[in-house]
């Protein structure tokens, strides 16, 4: 059976449609379609491509999770007309899950608190010719807010739209990490769910700092009315304490008063970046099996969830097998693991980056995860940069770059 992947030029974002072929008759999966730096018009071409492509027939659409970057996308009229057989989305999206509504609303409340210029606006888009440094950051700051919003039509197209009454499934199942699943019209392809955990420790880094005990967010709030996230008690001046109770004092150390003075700093930075951090943290990761390959599709988990999967007996064999990597968050330090690189994925690679720079996060995609895929002779893709020429990529000039095996 013929594979193909086609990654989408989505700028600072992930779509990627992969095509089954077996003799005269083809099948396709989307994974995610989003930006967070391109304009609707190239989202548009990429949604006329998926629909041309398929033929408006889709056996699976998974959503890795509910980011600008992974699901705007699918806030376009056309997909009302494509046929889908199943949907997939993390457990987290589940409505009738009351621990995933109580994330869902926690996140969604973080991000209006944090976010004050309408959805529908990309501060990323606007690219002044002269800005500080500072206002570069609070731009890419408030890009971070409105990436972790609910979009509401998007995920709407998610839960309830497409032809063809989908099956929708929020997954892995509890106690299933790892289960392989089939859909109807993939002959021949297996799909392994490792991921995101639904272990209790590992989910207090996908919820927002609340967690940490000194913030309560109600539904809305204003962003002139966000403060310090300590009360003005709490200051660091001269001592080496402050007031922790009216019984004693606590002594920060020289790494602690600064980690609290730069919070106290930047709040907003802070928090935006713990809050992106949670939703990439539910996403799916998923390992799909084809003719004896193995391709991984992790979308944008970061350390509380790969901790989990590698050091789950089922999750660790699988991944020793994959050939084919998407990396994870566009190639960001903290998306893919040192040891997963180095010790794990034990096979040549096919390593694909759905990417691009971006002034607000100039170290992504990591220069040190590049050497490191390098040094394995990996066969690498990006989609700001033109593939070498035989790696069994095709490039269509400013829409994708398709790989074939």
């Amino acid at each position: 059976m013929q594979r193909t992947i086609r990654m989408y030029k989505v700028g600072f974002g992930d779509c990627f449609l992969l095509g089954f072929h077996d003799g005269g008759s083809s099948a396709y999966v989307l994974i995610d379609c989003g930006t967070i730096t391109e304009k609707r018009a190239q989202l548009d071409k990429i949604v006329t491509d998926i629909v041309a492509e398929s033929k408006s027939k889709l056996a699976l659409v998974i959503a890795t999770h509910r980011h600008k970057d992974h699901v705007w996308g699918f806030d376009d009229p056309r997909w009302a007309d494509v046929e889908v057989g199943e949907v997939w989305m993390p457990w987290t999206e589940d409505p009738n899950d009351p621990r995933a509504t109580q994330i869902r609303d926690r996140q969604s409340a973080l991000a209006l608190a944090l976010a004050d210029e309408p959805s529908d606006r990309n501060p990323l888009e606007r690219t002044p010719a002269r800005e500080s440094n500072n206002d570069a950051q609070e731009r890419g700051l408030k890009a971070m807010a409105l990436n972790g919003l609910t979009n509401e039509k998007a995920m709407a197209t998610l839960h309830k739209g497409f032809a063809g009454t989908p099956l929708r499934h929020f997954l892995p199942l509890k106690d299933k990490i790892g289960e392989a699943r089939t859909v109807a019209g993939l002959s021949g392809v297996t799909f392994h769910v490792l991921g995101p955990t639904h272990d209790e420790k590992a989910l207090a880094s996908m919820d927002p700092p609340e967690g940490a005990g000194y913030l309560r967010w109600p539904t809305r709030i204003p962003k002139r009315q966000i403060g310090p996230p300590f009360p003005t008690r709490y200051l660091i001046t001269q001592p080496d304490y402050v007031p922790r109770t009216n019984e004693g004092r606590e002594t920060f150390r020289v790494e602690e008063r600064a980690t609290v003075r730069k919070a106290l700093e930047q709040p907003s930075g802070v928090l935006a970046a713990a809050l992106d951090k949670a939703i990439n943290n539910t996403s799916l990761v998923i390992v799909i099996e084809v003719a004896g390959q193995f391709m991984l599709f992790p979308g944008d988990a970061q350390w509380g969830s790969w901790q989990a999967i590698m050091a789950h007996p089922k999750g660790r064999t699988l991944l020793e097998k994959v050939e084919v990597l998407k990396v994870g968050h566009h190639g960001s330090h903290n998306a893919t693991p040192r040891a997963l690189i180095e010790e794990i994925l034990v096979k040549q690679q096919t390593a694909l980056f759905s990417t691009k720079p971006v002034k607000q996060w100039p170290n992504i995609p990591r220069e040190k995860l590049l050497e490191a895929l390098d040094t394995r002779h990996a066969k690498i893709a990006r989609t700001d940069q033109e593939p070498a020429n035989g790696n069994g990529f095709r490039v269509s000039k400013g829409l994708y770059i398709e790989w074939t095996a």
